[in-house]
């Protein structure tokens, strides 16, 4: 009998309510591996429903782990915790088995081998997945019942809060009604009305009762949502509803055709092909928010700009100007020349790169990398994976694999002297990758904080400040 054992459970809230708390599957579970002489040396718990097994990463994780060596067979509380899906639980079984692997129920007493067990074993896995799929079915009832009775499903819509599974109307209705009569006069968009809402002060009120200001992303929620016309959706029907309606749906299916009208569908990638290493480094002098990059293209020239996040989302009331990218890489630029790396760092460094070690490095990532498609290839053909998703594993895979440096490439020999222009951390900067750069700039840098088109302040990270010359 195997002495080590993973334990694995899949939490809801319903099993709270029925016994089946976690601290209860636990100490049974010890109790059942204790009565064969084992010891359950690790745990893997997943707090979701019925979700597909692919989609529950504790699962997927002890999956690995099993493949690693780590345990010599799983417990759990019920069979319907590894999964309520029979395809999940055969499939991911028959993975397991096949690795010498297998999966034991506390309250579902099997044996692996017995034919019996394996028939009884199916019938469990029968009875899981239709309970599952009866217990959706209700669902769907009890939110159709609702919806036909006008009755709301889920979380209130911002303006209205729930009384005995009716919305009712609160004082952040004045917002809302603003922002619709706003939009209706024609003339105002969504930032027009994002700055209107804002303009005396944080005034939206957050889940936890704070005040907030509001964002774009706000404002086009409720100006798309029909709840405030009086309407429910379920199922993509509108249906009336029983709640107070702020505008008519006449008025809302006006708002809509406003939107369509000026909408010139999504935006085509125009990012330039640069990387901005310092994206959530710069920082604006005069709000404090972020800064990010913003690459704009007009009669085929192109410019890029570090922007106020906050301003552009409508967070704050802002009048910080977009700077070039320039003036921030010249100010980071000249404080990375200020940095120098110890020789005796640099000559560490030389050491762990051994050949031998980084070559037994990545022989072990490609052998990992081999094993993760080789799985992902059983699953597929055991039909636990898509055609789809089995591409994009392939496809990630391959990618990763090419990443890697080639044997021939590991087996040549580092320089016995270690070049003395690696201690210049701006020489290294501009001979970086960009990946690198980005690394670098988070390692070193703190802040680099704009006001106007000026650099203020380069704030260094305790690193930056060890590795800079003194004045």
């Amino acid at each position: 009998m195997s002495t080590r054992w993973a334990f694995y459970t899949r939490i809801s809230d319903g099993d709270q309510v029925y016994g089946y708390s976690l601290e209860a599957q636990r100490a049974d579970s010890e109790q059942f591996v204790r009565a064969r002489g084992g010891e359950i040396v690790a745990t893997y718990e997943d707090h979701q429903s019925g979700r597909k097994a692919e989609r529950r990463s504790a699962f997927q994780h002890m999956v690995d782990d099993a493949h690693a060596g780590a345990f010599d067979a799983v417990v759990v509380h019920k069979f319907d915790r590894f999964a309520r899906n029979r395809k999940d639980s055969v499939v991911y079984k028959a993975v397991l088995k096949k690795i010498g692997i297998h999966v034991y129920s506390v309250l579902e007493p099997t044996d692996p081998e017995s034919p019996t067990s394996i028939l009884f074993e199916g019938m469990l896995e029968v009875f899981a997945e239709y309970f599952s799929a009866n217990l959706a079915q209700e669902v769907r009832k009890g939110l159709g019942r609702r919806a036909l009775a006008g009755l709301h499903s889920g979380s209130p819509a911002y303006g209205y809060t729930t009384e005995h599974g009716h919305l009712r109307a609160t004082d952040d209705l004045v917002s809302v009604k603003l922002a619709l009569e706003a939009y209706l006069s024609g003339t105002a968009t969504d930032m027009d009305i994002v700055r209107l809402l804002n303009s005396r002060g944080p005034s939206m009120t957050k889940a936890d009762g704070s005040l907030g200001r509001f964002t774009r992303d706000a404002v086009r929620y409720i100006l798309t949502n029909p709840i405030y016309a009086g309407y429910v959706r379920y199922n993509g029907t509108l249906i009336k509803g029983d709640h107070d309606p702020v505008i008519t749906l006449e008025q809302h299916h006006t708002i809509l055709r406003l939107r369509k009208r000026f909408y010139r569908g999504p935006r085509h990638n125009r990012r330039s092909q640069r990387d901005y290493p310092f994206s959530k480094i710069a920082r604006c002098g005069r709000c404090g928010g972020t800064m990010g990059a913003s690459y704009a293209e007009t009669r085929g020239y192109g410019r890029t700009t570090y922007r106020c996040l906050d301003r552009a989302r409508g967070k704050s009331v802002c009048d910080q100007p977009a700077v070039r990218t320039q003036v921030v890489e010249e100010a980071a630029d000249s404080a990375l020349h200020r940095m120098r790396v110890p020789m005796a760092l640099l000559e560490r460094a030389r050491a762990l790169t051994d050949p031998v070690v980084e070559r037994e490095r990545v022989a072990a990532t490609r052998t990992g990398l081999q094993e993760r498609l080789r799985r992902a290839r059983f699953l597929f053909l055991n039909d636990g994976l898509t055609e789809g998703e089995w591409e994009q594993e392939r496809t990630r895979v391959d990618h990763e694999l090419r990443q890697l440096p080639e044997a021939s490439l590991i087996e040549r020999p580092l320089p016995t002297v270690v070049d003395p222009r690696w201690m210049d951390i701006g020489t290294l900067w501009e001979r970086a990758s960009p990946a690198e750069q980005k690394l670098l700039a988070r390692l070193l840098l703190d802040a680099i904080v704009i006001d106007s088109q000026t650099v203020h302040i380069v704030a260094l990270t305790p690193l930056g400040h060890s590795l800079t010359d003194p004045p």
